[in-house]
C-alpha cells in the first residue's frame, strides 16, 4: 500500500490517498471509508501526485504513461501522455500545482508544465534508477533521490546545484524540516540505518548523521512550535515525549520520527541526535512498518502509520499515542462476528419491559495474524485487540455484546471489553490451536434480569485441535470491569472431554442454554448436557468433516455444514437426519439461520453464499460477491457479515421484507395500468393505450387493439408514408369502424379475451376517435421504439403475426430518420434477423399462389376440354349427345 495525504485546511475534510492493487482510492477520514476511486482498465497505476487542493491528480502507469484526472464529484480523464523511455519511479507536485516531476527508471528526472502537458526540464546525470522526487517548498529548486545519492537541481537555470553523498546503503524516504520562514533543511532516511540532516543554503552540506540502528523505512519531520502549544494547553502529563517538549529549554525547531523494520517509531531531536522518545508498534504481522506521513490538515498534531499488515494508524501528538485505526488489506478474513447493541425500553411498573431492541452497528474481525479488530459496519474505522502473541483463528461474542472472547495458535482464550477494547481476562489450558469458543446464549428478558445476570459468573465453551472440549467459569460482569487493562487469569476449567476423536472444528451453545453441539474432522455433530458436559447422542451421515453447526431459534434441530459438500438438518430427538441440502460444488465451511428459523445461509470454498428454503430444501438465491473461499459468516437481525480468503468483509442487510412489499406494490400497479389500458380504448385514446401497453409488455393486448382499430386504414398509411406526404385522409372514426366491423361479422364480439389473460376492448364500444399510426410512432421515446423492435422482431417469427409485424415494420422506417433508427440498441441485429424471416415468409406465399394458380388453371382446363368433346360429338351425328346439349341450352 502507498499512502499520500491530501493538504486540506480543513481536518474534517482531510482524505487519505491510498495505492491498492493497482488502484487509486480516496479515503474519507471522517466516515474512514472510500469515497472515490481513479483507476484505468488494463493499465495498473504504479505511483501518483495529488495537487495541494486535492482537485488533480497525476498518475504513473504500467504502460509507461502519464495521466491526468479531474478529481470533482466524478473522476474523469483529463489526459494522458508518455514521458519517460521507461516507466516512471515516483512523481510529486509543486506547491502551486503548476509544475509536475516525475523521476524514471531510464534515471532521469523530468519536470512538466501540467497545464500544457510538456516538458521543461530534463536532468540526467544520476547513475541508477531515480526512486524519489521533491520540490523545495520555498525555492524554484528541485531534489532526487537515486540509490545512495541526492541531488539538489536549481529550476532557473537547469543546472546540479549540489551532490549529496554520505549514505552508504539506498535512501528509502526523505522529507524537509522547517528551520524558519522559507529555510529548510532536507532529512534523509536509508537502509544503511542512517538519518541524515542536510543544509540546503549556498554551500549545501551535512549537519548532522544520526544512527538509528534499524533500516529506515519512512522519516517524517513536525515543527516543535506547534507541538509545544499543545503541550501547554494540556492540564497534565501526557507521557515522556511531551514532558521532553516541555522540560527542553532550547528546543529544535523540528522533531524527526522514523518507523522501521524493527516496528518502534522513534522520535529524534536533530540538534544532538539523541531519541527523544519510542512507542511499540500497534500494527499486526510482527509490527513492521513501512511508511509514516504527519497529517497537515492537524497542524502538526497527528500523523499517520503504515505497517506491513496494510493497516493505517493515526497518532495523536504530542501524546505519542494511537488515536484510530483504519483498516486496508487484510488478506484472509477467517472470522467475522456482530457485536450486538441491546436497547431496553422503559421499565413498566411491575418491573418487567417488552423484547429489547436489539440492533448491530460494529463487529469483530479476525484476519490472518494475531490482533482481532473492533469494526463500525459503516465504514473502515476499527479499534485493535492487542494481546495475542499468535495467530488468532477464533473468535464469540457474549449475547448482551458486551463481552468478546478470542482463541488462537497460542492455545489462550482472551476476554475482551467490546466497549473499551481493553483486555479483562484470560484462559490458559488447552494443548492445541484453540479453534472455536461460544458464550452462553441466552439473553435477560429484563432490565432487571440483566442487572441480576452481571452478579452471577459467565460460562463459556472453547474447542480445540488438541480434540478436547472446555467449559470455563468465568469471573461475573463486575468483577472483569474491575480488572480491566490488568487481567485475570484463569488457571483451570470446570470440564474437560474428549469431544471428538480428532480436531473439533466448531462449537455451539444452543438459544436456551441447554445443550452444546460439536462439529469435528470425524465427521460427526455430537450433541452434549450443558453445562454438565454428558453426551447425549451423535449424528452421522456426513461423508467428511463437519466445519460448523448452528442450532435453529425455533426448532429442536441443527444444522451442520461439512466438506461433503452438504448442509444436514438433524432432529434433537432422536438424532436422524431431516434433510440434506445439496447445491454447492465444493466444502460448505458455515451455516447460519435466519428469518425467524425458516431459511438458512451458508458459505463454500467456491465462494459463494447461498439462501436455502428450509421447508423445500431449494436454493432461493446465491450471493456471488466473494471471489475466494468464504470463511465465515454472521447473522443479527436483518444484518448480515461475511469475509474470506479475498480479504473482501462484505456486510449485507435482510431486503426480504421490503422486497415482498416492492413486489405486492409492482402488482397493484401492473392491475392499475392493466385497467387503465381498457378504459383509455373506451375514452377513444387509443394511441395512448398502445403506448402503455408497450410499457408494460402487452403483446396481446396491443395485437387486439391493432387488429380492432387500425387493420383497415394501414394501407392507406403505408402510401401516404411511403409517397413522402402527411397521410390524406388515412384516420379511422369510430362510426366507420364500427360498420366495417359489423360487416365483418363481429357485431355479436364486444370484448376479446388476450393472451395474456386481459381483456381488450372492441373497437365498437370506444367512441369516436382518430388514430394515426405514424403519429404513433413517432411520438415514441428511444426506449419505447427499442421495446416496440423486439416485440415486432418477436411477432415476425410466427406465421399468423407476420403480416402484422412487417406493416408495422414498414410504418417505422418509412416514418423514423434513419440517423435515429441506428442509433437504436441492437437495430443491425434485429433488420438482420426480420429480413431472413421475411424472405421465408415471402416463400412461403408465393408457395401459397403457385398452388393456388394451379388449382385455378386445372379447373378451367377440365372444363374447356368437356365443352369442346361435347360439340365434336354433334358434329359427328351422335344424336344422342345433341339432344342433350340442346335440352341444356334449352334448361
Amino acid at each position: 500500500m502507498t499512502l499520500d495525504l491530501e493538504h486540506q485546511p480543513d481536518e474534517a475534510k482531510m482524505v487519505f490517498r491510498c495505492l491498492c492493487s493497482e488502484e487509486l482510492h480516496l479515503v474519507d477520514a471522517a466516515c474512514q471509508a472510500p469515497t472515490r476511486v481513479v483507476s484505468q482498465e488494463g493499465d495498473g497505476v504504479l505511483t501518483f501526485a495529488i495537487d495541494r487542493l486535492g482537485l488533480h491528480a497525476c498518475t504513473s502507469h504500467r504502460s509507461g504513461l502519464l495521466r491526468h484526472f479531474s478529481l470533482g464529484e466524478k473522476v474523469a480523464l483529463v489526459r494522458s501522455w508518455r514521458g519517460h523511455d521507461q516507466v516512471v519511479a515516483d512523481v510529486s507536485f509543486d506547491t502551486t500545482g503548476a509544475l509536475v516531476a516525475t523521476g524514471s527508471v531510464d534515471q532521469t528526472a523530468k519536470v512538466w508544465d501540467f497545464q500544457g502537458y510538456f516538458c521543461t526540464h530534463n536532468f540526467k546525470g544520476h547513475a541508477g534508477i531515480v526512486t524519489l522526487v521533491r520540490f523545495h517548498p520555498a525555492r524554484l529548486q528541485l531534489v532526487t533521490v537515486a540509490n545512495t545519492e541526492v541531488r539538489l537541481w536549481d529550476l532557473e537555470s537547469s543546472v546540479c546545484v549540489a551532490v549529496l553523498k554520505d549514505h552508504l546503503s539506498s535512501i528509502s524516504s526523505m522529507c524537509f524540516g522547517p528551520v524558519k520562514s522559507k529555510l529548510y533543511q532536507l532529512v534523509t532516511g536509508g537502509r544503511d540505518q542512517v538519518v541524515n540532516v542536510w543544509n540546503l543554503e549556498e554551500k549545501c552540506s551535512l549537519v548532522r548523521s544520526i544512527p538509528v540502528f534499524e533500516n529506515v523505512e519512512g522519516v517524517v519531520a513536525i515543527p516543535t512550535k506547534r507541538l509545544r502549544q499543545q503541550c501547554k494547553e494540556a492540564h497534565s502529563d501526557c507521557g515522556p515525549f511531551s514532558a521532553w517538549l516541555r522540560e527542553d529549554e532550547q528546543p529544535p525547531p523540528f522533531v524527526i520520527f522514523t518507523v522501521g523494520n524493527k516496528g518502534v517509531v522513534r522520535a529524534w531531536n536533530p540538534l544532538d541526535g539523541k531519541a527523544v522518545a519510542s512507542h511499540d508498534s500497534p500494527h499486526a504481522a510482527k509490527g513492521e512498518l513501512r511508511q509514516i506521513h504527519c497529517l497537515d490538515a492537524s497542524g502538526g498534531t497527528k500523523m499517520v502509520t503504515v505497517g506491513e499488515d496494510m493497516n493505517l494508524m493515526i497518532w495523536s501528538l504530542p501524546e505519542f499515542e494511537v488515536s484510530s485505526h483504519i483498516m486496508g488489506h487484510n488478506e484472509e478474513v477467517v472470522h467475522v462476528q456482530l457485536i450486538p447493541q441491546i436497547t431496553w425500553p422503559e421499565e413498566q411498573a411491575d418491573g418487567s419491559g417488552t423484547s429489547p431492541e436489539i440492533v448491530a452497528q460494529r463487529f469483530v474481525c479476525i484476519a490472518n495474524d494475531e490482533h482481532p479488530r473492533v469494526v463500525t459496519c459503516e465504514g473502515f474505522g476499527a479499534s485493535l485487540l492487542r494481546g495475542h502473541t499468535d495467530v488468532v483463528i477464533s473468535c464469540d461474542v457474549s449475547p448482551d455484546g458486551a463481552w468478546i472472547a478470542t482463541g488462537g495458535k497460542d492455545q489462550s482464550i482472551r476476554i475482551w471489553s467490546s466497549s473499551t477494547c481493553q483486555f479483562a481476562c484470560i484462559c490458559a489450558g488447552h494443548a492445541g490451536d484453540v479453534s472455536a469458543l461460544s458464550f452462553a446464549k441466552r439473553r435477560p428478558r429484563s432490565v432487571r434480569a440483566a442487572s441480576q445476570q452481571e452478579q452471577l459468573p459467565m460460562l463459556l465453551v472453547s474447542a480445540s485441535q488438541d480434540k478436547t472440549m472446555k467449559i470455563w467459569e468465568l469471573p461475573s460482569a463486575k468483577k472483569l470491569e474491575q480488572v480491566l487493562g490488568q487481567g485475570l487469569k484463569v488457571k483451570k476449567s470446570k470440564l474437560t472431554v474428549i469431544a471428538h476423536s480428532k480436531e473439533v472444528n466448531d462449537v455451539l451453545v444452543s438459544p436456551n442454554n441447554k445443550l452444546i453441539a460439536s462439529g469435528g474432522q470425524d465427521k460427526l455433530v455430537r450433541i452434549w448436557k450443558f453445562p454438565e458436559g454428558d453426551m447425549l447422542g451423535e449424528c452421522k451421515g456426513h461423508r467428511r468433516g463437519v466445519w460448523c453447526v448452528a442450532f435453529s431459534p425455533i426448532d429442536q434441530v441443527v444444522a451442520s455444514a461439512s466438506s461433503d459438500a452438504t448442509i444436514r438438518l438433524w432432529n434433537l430427538k432422536d438424532f436422524r437426519a431431516i434433510r440434506s441440502f445439496q447445491g454447492h460444488s465444493s466444502a460448505v465451511l458455515r451455516v447460519a439461520f435466519l428469518a425467524n428459523g425458516m431459511q438458512l445461509m451458508s458459505s463454500s470454498v467456491d465462494g459463494l453464499l447461498k439462501l436455502w428454503h428450509i421447508r423445500t430444501a431449494e436454493c432461493a438465491a446465491t450471493l456471488e460477491e466473494h471471489t475466494s473461499k468464504v470463511w465465515c459468516i454472521d447473522i443479527l437481525g436483518d444484518r448480515m457479515v461475511s469475509g474470506g480468503a479475498d480479504s473482501k468483509i462484505c456486510v449485507w442487510r435482510d431486503s426480504t421484507l421490503e422486497v415482498e412489499k416492492q413486489r405486492q406494490d409492482e402488482k397493484a400497479d401492473l392491475a392499475i395500468k392493466d385497467s387503465r389500458i381498457g378504459l383509455l380504448v373506451r375514452e377513444g385514446k387509443v394511441e395512448a393505450a398502445l403506448t402503455l401497453a408497450l410499457e408494460l409488455k402487452r403483446p396481446g393486448q396491443m395485437q387486439q387493439i391493432l387488429l380492432d382499430h387500425t387493420m383497415d386504414m394501414v394501407g392507406r398509411t403505408l402510401f401516404a408514408s411511403a409517397e413522402g406526404a402527411p397521410p390524406v385522409n388515412n384516420t379511422v372514426s369510430g362510426k366507420s369502424r364500427t360498420k366495417r366491423g359489423m360487416q365483418r361479422g363481429r357485431k355479436g364480439d364486444r370484448q376479446k379475451s388476450s393472451k395474456d389473460g386481459t381483456v381488450a376492448v372492441a373497437a365498437e364500444d370506444a367512441p369516436n376517435a382518430d388514430i394515426d399510426l405514424r403519429r404513433w410512432v413517432l411520438s415514441l421515446t428511444d426506449p419505447q421504439l427499442e421495446q416496440l423492435v423486439d416485440m415486432l422482431e418477436q411477432w415476425n417469427s410466427n406465421r399468423r403475426m407476420a403480416p402484422l409485424a412487417q406493416m408495422l415494420f414498414a410504418i417505422l422506417l418509412l416514418s423514423v430518420p434513419a440517423t435515429k433508427l441506428s442509433s437504436l440498441e441492437g437495430m443491425n441485429a434485429t433488420c438482420g434477423n426480420v429480413l431472413s424471416y421475411a424472405q421465408r415468409h415471402m416463400a412461403r406465399i408465393e408457395s401459397l399462389l403457385q398452388k393456388t394458380l394451379v388449382g385455378v388453371v386445372a379447373f378451367f382446363d377440365v372444363a374447356v376440354h368437356a365443352a369442346l368433346k361435347r360439340t365434336m360429338d354433334v358434329l359427328l351425328g351422335d344424336t344422342d349427345e345433341a339432344t342433350n346439349l340442346r335440352l341444356e341450352v334449352s334448361g
